[in-house]
């Protein structure tokens, strides 16, 4: 009855040991869908460039060399690790939205940019 009693027992906490798993399992799995569903629609290139007065869009490389005319803002602005994970893919942006990208280190002045159009 002793055997009995410890065969029982393990039984009994091998099945809760499978059921639990099971559980935390499906909730890890939910949440990598749903954090890959949260990353979607992220910016997917290098650059945000300043094409026009207070007008920005994004490119996937630069030439700082094509930066002409004067203007407030960099003609160039890199998009750094965090910006990768926070910028919004748009198809512009605008004079607040650099300013605000800039202030979270999300964008940094590309190498070579100045204040200027691109």
């Amino acid at each position: 009855m002793k055997n009995f009693k410890k065969i029982a027992f393990g039984l009994l906490v091998g099945a809760m040991a499978i059921g639990f798993s099971a559980f935390t399992s499906a909730k890890s799995n939910n949440y990598v869908r749903v954090s890959k569903a949260l990353k979607a629609g992220l910016i997917v290139d290098n650059f945000i460039v300043q094409p026009t007065l207070d007008n920005f869009t994004e490119q996937s490389a630069v030439n700082t060399g094509m930066c002409h005319s004067t203007a407030t803002r960099q003609c160039a602005y890199s998009v750094t690790t965090t910006g990768k994970a926070n910028i919004p893919d748009q198809s512009s942006y605008s004079a607040d939205d650099i300013d605000d990208y800039v202030s979270n280190g999300w964008l940094s002045p590309a190498s070579g940019s100045s204040a200027a159009l691109y």
